[in-house]
């Protein structure tokens, strides 16, 4: 004989209504944690005395293993979360804005920027890429969001040695998450260049004269390094290489010897991987 409608229904409802007083449970539970996490990042404000905000390696760094401990939650929810609570606690930690320029699609171009960065930090659009550049360089903690290198984004020659933008480095991809060979687009900010354990350096060369049949790609491989040229424009070339390396590393001063010009502009960690579907 069947149980009755009615006590069916009646224990579906009992069974509902204990599962949202637990997800009610579980909510205010992490709402104290953001509390005590605010809290902290208050107090780091005061240690650090509102300078050098933003370390990009260092929320990479750990952004990507929390997404490997998170197991079957996705990669995306993690940074997303992520870059909402680092986008509060920076702003509780200095005046941090961001610098974006608006190139192509605007649309596309914000949803890379909040999923990076959140919505707290004040952020500022502009027409071309020289302008956002040149207001985050203005800017005490200023961070630019530029169309990565390549094509006909040739800002990145101003990062050179004898560029107008020599203190600014490239220290972030956009999207964080994915498999991608190269970012959509880049954060540029006067931030120090720090690893954060998985790294692709990239590296501003001028040639000079080279002799025939010496190339930049044969000279970055006597130096032990795999390198990927990236842009070029009027003799100044930009190359990625997996890896961290500074302009005091071995690989880099056997690069010096042998052409014009050659410096490490930038990390980037990176990008976490999605998935692979079976």
């Amino acid at each position: 004989m069947s149980k009755p409608i009615t006590n069916n229904r009646t224990n579906n409802a009992d069974a509902m209504a204990a599962l949202r007083t637990e997800i009610d449970r579980v909510d205010t539970a992490l709402l104290n944690l953001i509390a005590e996490r605010m809290d902290l990042a208050a107090a780091v404000r005061r240690a650090k005395s509102g300078a050098n905000v933003w370390r990009p390696s260092r929320e990479e760094s750990h952004v990507r293993d929390l997404a490997r401990k998170a197991g079957v939650t996705a990669p995306e929810l993690v940074s997303h979360i992520w870059a909402e609570l680092t986008s509060a606690s920076l702003t509780l930690q200095g005046p941090i804005g961001l610098h974006i320029a608006l190139v192509g699609d605007a649309l596309s171009s914000w949803s890379l920027v909040r999923d990076r960065f959140g919505a707290s930090i004040p952020a500022h659009t502009y027409p071309t890429t020289s302008a956002a550049l040149a207001a985050a360089f203005a800017d005490l903690e200023g961070v630019a969001v530029l169309p990565a290198p390549g094509n006909m984004s040739n800002w990145w020659t101003a990062l050179g040695p004898d560029g107008a933008m020599s203190g600014m480095h490239i220290l972030a991809a956009l999207p964080r998450i994915g498999n991608w060979n190269w970012p959509v687009a880049v954060a540029v900010s006067k931030a120090a260049i720090e690893p954060s354990g998985d790294d692709i350096t990239l590296v501003y060369v001028e040639a000079g004269s080279l002799a025939a049949p010496l190339t930049l790609g044969k000279i970055f491989e006597s130096a032990g390094m795999l390198a990927t040229p990236r842009a070029e424009v009027n003799g100044r070339s930009l190359y990625s290489v997996p890896g961290y390396f500074t302009d005091n590393s071995p690989e880099i001063s056997s690069l010096s010897v042998q052409v014009k010009a050659v410096r490490v502009i930038g990390v980037l960690p990176t990008p976490i991987p999605l998935p692979v579907e079976d």
